[in-house]
């Protein structure tokens, strides 16, 4: 058997900024290291007060570049140091898995070009390479996907991308648009990001009501939870607008999630106007950031996930791996997992009284929200962590052994 590669997992973000790229990097490093297998965390430097080479969890963590706190820039700005970090270094390592390639992805692929070492990019975001179905984001920004600036940006961005030595997508919609961008079908794989089904799981009667009371919740009240930023492509907006509609009795909607501060996208503070404007504080609390989601999820009787636009979803499948029903947007990688009427229910994106009206058949039908339940915790069992990060160990040293042959 060939034994695994020494990896390099670069990420223009990494502990303590945690968000789901960020958190899907940790892990698999994380595995990679229990496992026995070299490898080593490449990434920004953030503050001061964290060292450039630094540990945690046994996995070293190596901090380059410009200090700053996370941006979309910032991963643009630190990627002339990614370049002569992987040149002056390749011989440490004999392959780079990039998480999230905007930015940093170009100078791991430029550094290829002198180190012979492989590039294994991993698709995180729709709308990166531009294609022709893949648009949504491009169209948040008030840019026609069709349009001068558009086509101007696209060819040099795909004529980049297409020289990674694989893309691992983590949802089939950035499988299908890797493929129309004009990268090789053979060089395209099916990577999702992984979920640990050990700590997303279904509660006990008695941990869910000793978690219900922590909240203030009664044992039988009906709740409907959204976890995610606060942000407009979320739909958090959306929600409002068919909780407007729907007010169910005996129902409360809980919504977990930080503030898009400064971001143009930033809903949270318009969602809080309207509840409190719409009279509908006594059934919507905002609960603000979370550190344990799993509780949350186990106090939950329906999760919601209304994105306009959606990569993969990752908190509807941990909903799901934890036997809550989702009622979510048919967008995107949503569309990979969840099944109408079998394990949630799929509505059209930007639809508040589409919403509703799911929400509405999920919250009064007991019966209905039992069989969705019954079914949600097998239909994601794919998206465990061990089959994920063994599929993903296997594409690596493939990738790599191939290369050295």
């Amino acid at each position: 058997m060939t034994p695994p590669p020494r990896i390099v997992v670069l990420t223009p973000y990494f502990h303590p900024i945690i968000g789901g790229v960020e958190s899907n990097a940790e892990r698999f490093a994380r595995y990679l290291c229990g496992a026995g297998v070299n490898v080593r965390v490449l990434t920004k430097r953030i503050s001061p007060s964290l060292g450039d080479v630094d540990e945690r969890d046994g996995v070293p963590i190596v901090r380059i570049g410009p200090f700053g706190d996370r941006n979309a820039s910032g991963k643009w700005v630190m990627s002339p140091a990614v370049f002569r970090w992987l040149v002056r270094h390749a011989s440490d390592y004999d392959i780079v898995f990039v998480v999230d390639y905007r930015g940093v992805g170009v100078a791991a692929i430029a550094a290829r070009a002198l180190t012979g070492r492989p590039v294994v990019v991993q698709a995180q975001t729709p709308g990166v390479l531009f294609s022709g179905k893949a648009d949504g984001p491009l169209r948040e920004t008030g840019l026609p996907p069709e349009g001068p600036v558009a086509r101007i940006i696209r060819s040099p961005v795909r004529a980049v991308y297409r020289r990674a030595d694989a893309i691992a997508c983590i949802s089939h919609s950035l499988e299908r648009e890797a493929i129309a961008s004009g990268v090789p079908a053979g060089r395209v794989h099916f990577v999702p990001n992984a979920v640990d089904m050990s700590q997303f799981a279904p509660a006990s009667l008695e941990r869910r009501r000793c978690r219900r009371l922590v909240l203030g919740l009664e044992p039988d009240d009906i709740v409907c939870l959204f976890v995610g930023r606060l942000s407009r492509e979320k739909g958090v907006l959306d929600l409002v607008d068919a909780w407007t509609l729907l007010q169910p009795a005996g129902a409360s909607l809980l919504i977990a999630g930080p503030d898009m501060t400064g971001h143009p996208w930033n809903a949270g503070p318009a969602a809080r106007d309207e509840v409190e404007r719409r009279s509908l504080s006594a059934s919507v609390r905002f609960l603000g950031p979370s550190t344990d989601v799993a509780s949350l999820l186990q106090v939950a009787d329906v999760v919601v996930q209304p994105s306009h636009f959606e990569a993969l979803g990752l908190s509807a499948i941990e909903a799901l791996a934890s036997g809550v029903p989702v009622v979510a947007s048919a967008v995107g990688g949503l569309l990979d997992f969840i099944v109408d009427g079998v394990n949630g229910r799929l509505v059209p994106p930007r639809n508040p009284s589409a919403l509703a009206s799911a929400l509405r058949d999920v919250l009064v039908n007991p019966t209905l929200r039992e069989q969705l339940a019954a079914a949600a915790r097998a239909s994601v069992a794919e998206y465990d962590e061990p089959a994920v990060f063994n599929r993903m160990v296997d594409l690596l040293t493939t990738i790599s052994s191939t290369t050295r042959r």
